[in-house]
């Protein structure tokens, strides 16, 4: 970033500037601990990091990397906005020339802009010297742009806008952006500091997962499988999920689940209308069966964390099964997080399962959206289930560490 041609003077320093959704004291700190942490362990220097009120600006001894740098640091959660920008005097003479002379070197002809002027003194009263500043460099600029006749559009909508161009007026010195990005404004991750423990074995326990990264925890994913194939598929996508967060590596277990026996619930087979609806029933059944045990398996399970986020769907799941899951978990040592996917409703939940999985859901496909042909407990489900948690050993468990910026995933494939 430090050759391209702005009129700016070698003093003017390139930062990356960070703007967190939750401002407080304490969100600060962890905001600077993970970009810190984050920075050096993919062997980033920082020449400074500090706070200019509730903004973090982050200082690299080599001014090459500060794209790179960005886009891993984009990964921490709860932060707003995170841009390159220059620093300038904080004068408004000095400013406005140097603020118009880096919007016409980085808008293009007819593109949407939006001006984004922001203060980090965070005891700023409204209707102070900094809101008819804000107004009249905005005013400046739109006048200055409007009169290139180039085409450009300003839009207060961020979402409508081709390029943002964000001013950071700081204590002594303002940042003007060279490139803006677009945070991810969820629940920081690992801001909450629990571990829960994550069942997965299926693209629904997938998408929880996403929840609970999101919802500021760490997760421990368990992996519970039928077959190398069906795990491999499965730990690839985790794989690609959790690179999507500043986490450098992390623990997970495999658990292999013994085949399913045969049900008293699958008919006998012949071809009729009646029989096909009983045969969808009866894998229903087995389908809960096999949760059944998967559930008892984590109640059963000695890790460092009580909490479990089991992916409860009530959409997909029938309600006795989740009431007597729920009372189960209040009866056991383990505690059941409030179902994570209970927000979705049932249109959101396809859409961000297909998004997840890469799929084409159609109509007449696998669909987990479905009519339960299930309303109430099975007469012989507690046998069937007893027959096959018998068949499984609950502490059968097989540990594995996974680094995430050396990319050894195909390691852990490899001694499955």
């Amino acid at each position: 970033m430090s050759n391209i041609d702005f009129p700016l003077s070698p003093d003017n320093e390139h930062a990356i500037v960070m703007e967190p959704t939750i401002k407080s004291t304490s969100f600060m700190k962890f905001l600077k601990e993970s970009a810190i942490a984050l920075l050096k362990s993919n062997n980033y220097k920082p020449k400074s990091i500090k706070n200019d009120g509730f903004y973090v600006i982050i200082l690299l001894h080599d001014d090459s990397q500060l794209v790179q740098a960005t886009e891993l640091l984009r990964k921490i959660s709860g932060v707003s906005y995170i841009f390159i920008g220059v620093a300038i005097e904080l004068e408004y003479d000095t400013l406005s020339r140097s603020v118009l002379s880096i919007a016409n070197k980085l808008l293009m002809d007819g593109e949407k802009y939006l001006i984004k002027i922001e203060t980090s003194k965070s005891t700023e009263p409204k209707g102070s010297a900094f809101l008819y500043f804000k107004h009249d460099l905005d005013f400046f600029i739109q006048t200055e742009l409007s009169s290139k006749a180039r085409g450009l559009v300003s839009v207060r909508d961020e979402t409508q806008a081709d390029k943002i161009l964000y001013i950071l007026n700081g204590n002594n010195t303002a940042f003007v952006s060279l490139l803006v990005l677009k945070g991810s404004d969820c629940t920081p991750f690992n801001f909450l500091q629990d571990i829960v423990v994550c069942p997965i074995y299926d693209d629904s326990s997938l998408l929880s997962l996403v929840q609970v990264l999101d919802s500021g925890y760490m997760p421990l994913p368990i992996f519970f499988y039928r077959n190398r194939l069906q795990l491999i598929k499965k730990i690839k996508k985790f794989d690609e999920i959790i690179n999507n967060y500043p986490v450098d590596s992390v623990t997970f277990y495999l658990y292999a689940m013994a085949d399913m026996p045969l049900s008293s619930f699958l008919p006998a087979n012949r071809a009729s209308k009646e029989h096909d609806i009983s045969n969808k029933k009866g894998s229903q059944i087995q389908r809960l069966i096999y949760e059944q045990v998967i559930i008892k398996v984590l109640m059963h399970t000695n890790f460092d964390s009580l909490y479990v986020s089991f992916p409860f769907v009530p959409f997909i799941h029938p309600n006795w099964f989740i009431k007597k899951n729920i009372k189960l978990f209040h009866q056991s040592k383990k505690i059941l997080l409030t179902p994570l996917l209970f927000s979705f409703p049932p249109r959101a939940f396809e859409k961000k399962l297909t998004k997840l999985t890469d799929m084409n859901y159609a109509a007449h496909q696998s669909i987990p959206i479905r009519n339960y042909l299930v309303e109430s407990e099975p007469k012989d489900f507690a046998k069937d289930e007893d027959k096959y948690a018998n068949s499984n050993n609950h502490f059968d468990f097989k540990k594995f560490s996974l680094n995430i910026r050396k990319n050894d995933i195909l390691d852990v494939l490899d001694s499955i």
